[in-house]
C-alpha cells in the first residue's frame, strides 16, 4: 500500500509536466463578453480573464457581442471581434503567427518597420507586416485586408490552402484588398446574405428593391466583375470610403483602444 501510495503521488507530479503550456507569447490585455482560450493539448475551453497569460498554441475563441484585446510581449496588438477564433504561436524561426480561422481581427504594431514581425495566417491567405495597423474579417472562403498606416504584404495560397502562391499584394493606407479562394462559392455567400437581409429589413429592403432594383442589381454586378481571376485564387484590389469606414463601432472601438497605446 505504501508503494502504491507514492507511485500514485509521483504519478500525479508528472501529470502536469505532461500538460505543460508552451511560451509565454502574451497576455489578455481587455476581455468583455464571453470570451475563452484552450490551451494546447486540452479539450476545455476556459473562461477568459483580464490579464491571464497566453501560451504558444493556445486558441481564442469569442462569442456573438464579445471582442478581446492580447498584446504580446512584444508590444503588438492584436483584438479579436465577435464569433471568430484564432490560434496564437511562433514558427521555427521565433516569429509570433496567428492562425485566423474565422472572424474579425484588429492588428496594431507601433514598433519602428523591421523591429518585429507578426504573420496572420487565414483559410485562403497569409499576410506579413512591419509597424502598420490594420483589420481583417475572413472564413473559410474569403479574407478582407483593410490597412490603415504603414504597408501590408499578402499572400494568397494555392489550392491545398497551405502552400503560398507565386503573387503577392501590397496593400497601403486607405487599401482594400479581398482575396477569395473559391469565387463560385463566394457568390453564393452573396447571395445568402441578400436574402438574409432581406428577411431582416423586408419591409425597407422592398421599398428600396421597388425603387431602385436596377441600379442595386446592376452594382452588385460590377463588384462581382472587378474581381480578377488568378489559377488559384480570384482578388479585387481597390481603395475603401474612408468615411464610411470611420463609422462603423469595430473601427471608433479600435481607433480608440490604438490612442490609448500609442500614447
Amino acid at each position: 500500500m505504501k508503494k502504491l501510495l507514492i507511485a500514485l503521488m509521483i504519478l500525479a507530479l508528472t501529470i502536469p509536466s505532461f500538460a505543460q503550456k508552451g511560451k509565454s507569447i502574451g497576455k489578455v490585455s481587455f476581455s468583455i463578453g464571453d470570451n475563452h482560450v484552450q490551451s494546447q493539448g486540452s479539450m476545455k475551453w476556459n473562461k477568459m480573464r483580464f490579464f491571464m497569460p497566453v501560451q504558444e498554441f493556445d486558441k481564442v475563441k469569442t462569442s456573438k457581442n464579445s471582442r478581446c484585446e492580447v498584446t504580446f510581449q512584444t508590444k503588438k496588438v492584436m483584438r479579436i471581434g465577435a464569433n471568430s477564433t484564432a490560434e496564437l504561436t511562433r514558427d521555427k524561426e521565433g516569429v509570433e503567427e496567428v492562425k485566423m480561422s474565422k472572424g474579425l481581427a484588429w492588428l496594431s504594431i507601433f514598433l519602428p518597420k523591421g523591429r518585429t514581425k507578426l504573420r496572420v495566417r487565414t483559410p485562403s491567405s497569409v499576410c506579413a507586416i512591419r509597424g502598420t495597423v490594420y483589420r481583417l474579417k475572413c472564413d473559410t472562403v474569403q479574407t478582407t485586408y483593410r490597412c490603415y498606416k504603414g504597408t501590408i504584404q499578402v499572400t494568397p495560397f494555392k489550392k491545398d490552402g497551405k502552400t503560398p502562391s507565386d503573387s503577392s499584394f501590397y496593400i497601403n493606407p486607405g487599401e482594400e484588398l479581398i482575396v477569395v479562394s473559391d469565387f463560385e462559392e463566394y457568390k453564393k455567400m452573396q447571395e445568402k446574405e441578400i436574402k438574409d437581409f432581406e428577411q431582416k429589413e423586408m419591409d425597407d429592403f422592398e421599398k428600396f428593391m421597388q425603387k431602385d432594383k436596377q441600379d442595386f442589381n446592376n452594382m452588385v454586378e460590377s463588384d462581382l466583375k472587378e474581381f480578377k481571376e488568378m489559377s488559384d485564387f480570384s482578388f479585387k484590389h481597390s481603395t475603401f470610403d474612408k468615411e464610411k469606414d470611420a463609422q462603423s463601432d469595430w473601427v471608433k472601438w479600435n481607433t480608440e483602444r490604438d490612442k490609448l497605446i500609442s500614447e
